[in-house]
């Protein structure tokens, strides 16, 4: 069972390495007993707004008569649980009895609240349904000792690659943005560098819906916070984003560090803004905080926004 959770982990890990976090809870569940279960674990994000799970969980329940103590492995999605904001989950698992050695299959669903006090920490509080079932030759089967009931408990994870969200290789010189820009002719080539270096500089924070300060953005607002920085006026809004400057091609090889990108995330109309850095890579506030993405079709998140890319454009020309 191990080595297919490490394995599926792993698999997973190499299409879609950003935002990782590792993860730590404690709670009490409530069935015929009060039951004490902890767990640690790594969780990775999803193409759109999904994240998955695979951790190590650890049930005491020493107060029960049948003293039904158990560890095990569980493997959950959640609707991004390294933002600020409420989420929804749902898990399943098998443990070990300590008792006799026999397994229970167990599945939860619930949901749960984060914030994000830092770019590298989020705290949170959950509460899950949770039930719990015998497992005799791989097959569910109802027992006096399955067990139903609320399981209540707080959380804590730990980011890693800058912060939720981070993606890609290594950030980009100002030098070399710069002469990025200058290859595609824009004129004000330093500018542009200075304005992507100043949403770069935001990498980790959180998003924000209507945020456009250091404690959170959403995606128009950190486009019109870098702009704004170094004196360049843009629209607040997403779709007026989209529609500004000057239209260039939906071709990776026709931008310029500094366009604006345009992605129809629901129906057709433009809904979502990131701003072109180099190489294939935006920055953008999406669910998960600040982060860099790519259109380079080379893994599940990059095709899913290069699938929704709608408009590309030109601001500096």
């Amino acid at each position: 069972m191990w080595a297919g959770l490490l394995l599926l982990h792993s698999g997973a890990a190499a299409l879609n390495a950003q935002g990782r976090a590792l993860e730590a809870s404690y709670g009490a569940w409530r069935s015929d007993t009060l039951a004490v279960i902890w767990g640690i674990g790594l969780r990775s994000p999803l193409p759109g707004p999904l994240d998955y799970g695979l951790a190590f969980v650890h049930l005491d329940d020493r107060r029960s008569p049948l003293n039904r103590t158990q560890s095990g492995g569980e493997f959950s999605l959640g609707t991004d649980r390294a933002r600020t904001g409420p989420y929804a989950v749902a898990a399943v698992g098998v443990a070990m009895k300590h008792d006799d050695g026999n397994f229970d299959a167990f599945w939860s669903a619930g949901g749960g609240f984060t914030l994000r006090v830092f770019p590298f920490l989020a705290l949170g509080i959950e509460g899950r349904y949770r039930t719990e079932d015998q497992l005799v030759r791989g097959f569910w089967t109802l027992d006096p000792s399955d067990r139903r009931g609320w399981l209540v408990s707080a959380r804590a994870a730990l980011s890693w690659n800058g912060g939720p969200g981070t993606r890609g290789a290594e950030r980009p010189s100002r030098r070399s943005i710069a002469r990025a820009a200058r290859r595609h002719g824009v004129a004000r080539s330093d500018l542009a560098a200075q304005i992507v270096f100043t949403a770069l500089d935001a990498m980790g924070t959180p998003y924000r819906w209507g945020g456009e300060e250091s404690n959170g953005y959403d995606c128009s607002g950190l486009i019109q916070f870098a702009y704004r920085s170094h004196g360049v006026a843009v629209p607040r809004v997403s779709r007026e984003q989209a529609a500004s400057g000057t239209a260039i091609g939906l071709e990776i090889g026709r931008l310029a560090p500094g366009d604006i990108l345009g992605f129809s995330v629901e129906g057709d109309r433009v809904t979502h803004v990131g701003l072109y850095v180099g190489d294939g890579r935006f920055i953008h506030s999406a669910s998960g905080g600040v982060k860099l993405s790519s259109l380079a079709d080379t893994d599940p998140d990059s095709l899913w926004w290069r699938r929704r890319w709608a408009a590309a454009r030109r601001i500096l020309d």
